[in-house]
Order: structure tokens, then C-alpha cells, then sequence
């Protein structure tokens, strides 16, 4: 709750520097709008599809939207004059920015490991409560994503830096998860599914 109410008084304060300065440059604010309006749309796509388990391949590829989306937002915020269409626009994407500072602190991609040509196993860090980090087993879907087909948040390991395939058929799959034995003394972590129509 305070780091909301502090990150309101931020915007609250980015929202006064146009007020401060009294030259107006109506060509930059409209470029600024548009940037703002073509992330904004990229980023509701992006948690749109998050919530049906797509994300985008790549490592770094959601976190480098959610930086753009972040800082055009507050580059809008600290240049763009107070207007009723300003108003409106800090009311829709305030939520959206707290959003994209979950995904920039809480959704970190740590890493993916390659089972075959279409299956990855990708390990991700997600909140403060998360006993270790969470395993997600995820197929390639049309060039550009990767389906969810996995999510394992119970086994309470951290600091993983290598998986191998021990086995992998159309029953089941086995892994040997290396981790820094933080949480659990087993390392490397012997770990197995069974394919339920999964794969």
C-alpha cells in the first residue's frame, strides 16, 4: 500500500512539470501520445495473453515491453500538457503501470532450457512469497510464442542454473534440476511428469 501511494505522489509530481514550464511543443506531445497509445495496446496484449498462458519467445522479450510501456507512459506523464484527454488516459493506465511493475520485479524470466525442438522448460521468479521458483514447461506456438503447458510451483527450489534431460517419451518426462541446495538438500533435484494429453 505505500509503495502505491508513493509511486501516486511520483505521478502526481511528473504531472506538475508541465504545469512548470510554459513553452508548449504541440508536434512532441503528439508523438509522445502515439508512442504512448501503440505501447499501451502491445502491452494489454501482452497481459491478455499472460492470462491464457502466451507469452512472447525470448528472454528478455516481455521485459523489454513492459520497459517501454513504463517509461513512455511516464515520459507522457512529465511532457504532455493537463488536459481532460490527460485526465482520462492517468485514469486507464495508472492500473497498466502498476501492472508493468509486477511484471519488471515479480515475472523475471531466469532462464529456459531446451527439451526437444518444440518443448522448453523456462524458470521464472514471481512475488515474495514464492517458497523458490516456478517451473513452466512451454511449447513454441506460431513463430513468436510459446504456450503454456506446464505450471509447477511447488517445489521449492531456488538459484537453478542447469537442467538436463534425463528422458523424455509420450508418457513421461525426467529432468535433473542443479540449484543452489538453498531449500532443498537433494541437488541436482530428481523431477518427473507424467503426460496428461499434455504433450
Amino acid at each position: 500500500m505505500i509503495f502505491i501511494l508513493i509511486f501516486f505522489g511520483i505521478l502526481i509530481g511528473l504531472n506538475l512539470i508541465p504545469e512548470l514550464i510554459k513553452k508548449e511543443y504541440p508536434k512532441t506531445e503528439k508523438i509522445i501520445a502515439r508512442i504512448v497509445l501503440y505501447t499501451t495496446l502491445i502491452f494489454l496484449i501482452l497481459i491478455l495473453l499472460s492470462l491464457v498462458g502466451i507469452t512472447f519467445k525470448g528472454q528478455y522479450t516481455n521485459t523489454i515491453i513492459g520497459l517501454t510501456f513504463l517509461i513512455s507512459s511516464l515520459i507522457y506523464f512529465a511532457t504532455n500538457k493537463n488536459t481532460r484527454n490527460k485526465i482520462i488516459s492517468i485514469v486507464i493506465l495508472f492500473p497498466l503501470i502498476l501492472v508493468g511493475f509486477y511484471f519488471q520485479f515479480f515475472n523475471q524470466n531466469l532462464g529456459t532450457y531446451k527439451v526437444n525442438d518444440e518443448l522448453n522448460i523456462k524458470i521464472s521468479q514471481e512475488g515474495f512469497l514464492a517458497c523458490g521458483e516456478i517451473i513452466r514447461l512451454t511449447k513454441s506456438k506460431l513463430l513468436i510464442f510459446e504456450k503454456e503447458l506446464i505450471y509447477d510451483s511447488n517445489q521449492c527450489l531456488r538459484g537453478i542454473d542447469r537442467i538436463e534431460t534425463i528422458e523424455f517419451n509420450d508418457k513421461r518426462a525426467e529432468f535433473l534440476i542443479y540449484h543452489n541446495g538453498e531449500m532443498d538438500s537433494e541437488n541436482p533435484y530428481h523431477y518427473e511428469i507424467e503426460n496428461k494429453n499434455v504433450w
